[in-house]
This record gives C-alpha cells, sequence and structure tokens, in this order.
C-alpha cells in the first residue's frame, strides 16, 4: 500500500514537471539566442516543436533553397534540405557562430575545389583527400619526395632573390675553385644546393 502512495506521489511529481515545462519555455532555453534569432526572443515555438524539438521544416520556413541558381556555388548542397541541424546549433549566445561545417555529409563526388580555393595552384590536382582527410584537414605522415626527385619547383616557388643577378654574382665569388668543374646551377635546379630533409641546410660548406 505504502509502496503505491510513493509511486503515485513520484507520478505526481513528473507529471506536474512536465505542464510547468510546458507553460514555461525559458525553463529549457540552455543559453540566449544568436543574433541572427534575436528577434525571436523567448518565443520558442517559432523553431521549436512541443514534445519533438527542431527539424528541417522549421529551418526552412525562413530558409528557403528552391532556387539552387540564386545560391552561391559553395552552399548549393543546400537544396537538398537536409541536415540542417548537423552543421547549425542555436543557444550559443549572441556573438557565437552557429555554422560548423560537417563536410562528412557531403556527396563523396563532391571536389573540394568546387567550394575551396586550392591553395597549392592546381599542382597536384582535383584530388585533395589523397593527401587531407575530411574530418581532419591538417596532413599527417607527409613525406618529402625522394632525395633523387629533381622537380622540386613544382612545389616550391622559384625565391625572388635567386632571380636576382646580384644573387649569383655572390655565388661566383664563393666557389672561385669549382666554377671551372661544373656551371652554376639555374634557379629551378634547387637540388644543386638545398636537400630534402632541411631545406636551410645546404651543401656548400660556405655561408652566404
Amino acid at each position: 500500500m505504502r509502496a503505491n502512495i510513493i509511486n503515485i506521489a513520484v507520478l505526481a511529481l513528473i507529471i506536474a514537471f512536465y505542464i510547468w515545462l510546458y507553460g514555461y519555455d525559458e525553463a529549457a532555453m540552455p543559453n540566449d539566442l544568436s543574433s541572427a534569432h534575436d528577434a525571436f526572443g523567448d518565443y520558442c515555438r517559432t523553431c521549436h516543436v512541443p514534445w519533438k524539438g527542431v527539424d528541417n521544416r522549421s529551418c526552412l520556413q525562413c530558409h528557403p533553397f528552391d532556387e539552387v541558381t540564386a545560391l552561391k556555388p559553395q552552399i548549393r548542397f543546400h537544396e537538398a534540405g537536409k541536415h540542417c541541424l548537423s552543421c547549425h546549433t542555436e543557444h550559443r549566445g549572441s556573438p557565437a557562430d552557429i555554422s560548423e561545417m560537417d563536410h562528412t555529409l557531403l556527396n563523396g563526388a563532391l571536389e573540394c575545389t568546387q567550394c575551396h580555393v586550392d591553395p597549392h595552384g592546381a599542382k597536384f590536382g582535383s584530388d585533395c583527400r589523397a593527401c587531407h582527410g575530411i574530418t581532419e584537414w591538417q596532413v599527417e605522415g607527409f613525406r618529402h619526395p625522394a632525395a633523387e626527385n629533381r622537380n622540386c619547383s613544382r612545389c616550391h616557388p622559384v625565391p625572388e632573390s635567386h632571380l636576382n643577378d646580384a644573387f649569383w654574382e655572390e655565388i661566383r665569388e664563393g666557389h672561385q675553385e669549382q666554377r671551372q668543374e661544373q656551371p652554376l646551377p639555374t634557379p629551378k635546379e634547387c637540388w644543386r644546393c638545398h636537400i630534402t630533409h632541411r631545406w636551410d641546410h645546404l651543401r656548400m660548406t660556405h655561408d652566404l
């Protein structure tokens, strides 16, 4: 009998709590809205459906993506109208950025350069994922090409100093004895002076 009374009391408290929560929306607000949504104030039902939360349809009421051609190429994948909450999270406060891209949601056939500027200038082709990951952009375990590889200028642009005649004149003065044995390197023959595992370690014995 006593156990039944306790169970009924607990059930009554739970029901009372849910009734209170239903009528007092601010009790469930973890933080302020972002500045973009601040106009909604405390009216949670603009985005939230009671007992269900927020779904994509709530977002699409204000952010329709019907006219795909009017969108920037970088965000045209929004036309799917799905996974809004996977990248956008509210209640982080007014100055916070509510967007955090989840690249795992994208089509695997989508090339990175369709959205991102290629910092390598297309020197390595368009298959960015051959070196970079989706969740972690930093390249781990990178290994420089073998020391015998002499196509350095494919990745390393020739420094301005190496295009200056005064630079090569100083080289000539430091190599008077060897000048007769072999000609001076050209600006793209990096391997003649540099080594791969440490760029500032020169093959020559003197400092310029």
